[in-house]
């Protein structure tokens, strides 16, 4: 069976390389499965869960948005920020919750409430994949 070639990066650092059966993205208007044989195509991120499979390995990454490219059963994602669940740390997470809450309520005049959003909001997606493998 055909596989996939699906390649993770950040501007920080490349999260990794992986051959893998199927990748969904969460593209900016819902998601999008990607099956060898797929058609090219350059896809907007939103933040969201990107989820891939290798016959029964499952993983999961929080992503914060970017773009993905599909070109010969190749995908290039090209994400804002990406993180594998085993690579968060909860404690951390919830403190940077925390904070970003309480510089919205403090409402001072120089904050960028665009910046303290999006920290929420990636803090918050962390929290939530952590959750979910717990479930499972």
């Amino acid at each position: 069976m055909a596989k996939l070639k699906l390649s993770i990066v950040t501007p920080e650092r490349r999260i990794g390389d992986y051959e893998v059966d199927f990748v969904a993205i969460p593209a900016a208007y819902g998601e999008m499965g990607i099956l060898p044989g797929h058609t090219a195509c350059v896809v907007r991120l939103a933040e969201g869960i990107l989820r891939y499979k290798d016959g029964q390995t499952e993983n999961e990454f929080a992503v914060m948005g970017g773009y993905a490219e599909v070109f010969n059963d190749e995908i290039s994602v090209f994400a804002e920020s990406a993180a594998l669940a085993g690579e968060i740390n909860e404690e951390k997470e919830r403190q940077a919750v925390q904070k970003a809450k309480d510089a919205l309520l403090a409402k001072e005049k120089d904050m960028d409430i665009e910046a303290v959003q999006a920290s929420l909001r990636k803090a918050s997606l962390r929290i939530k994949l952590l959750e979910k493998h717990r479930r499972h």
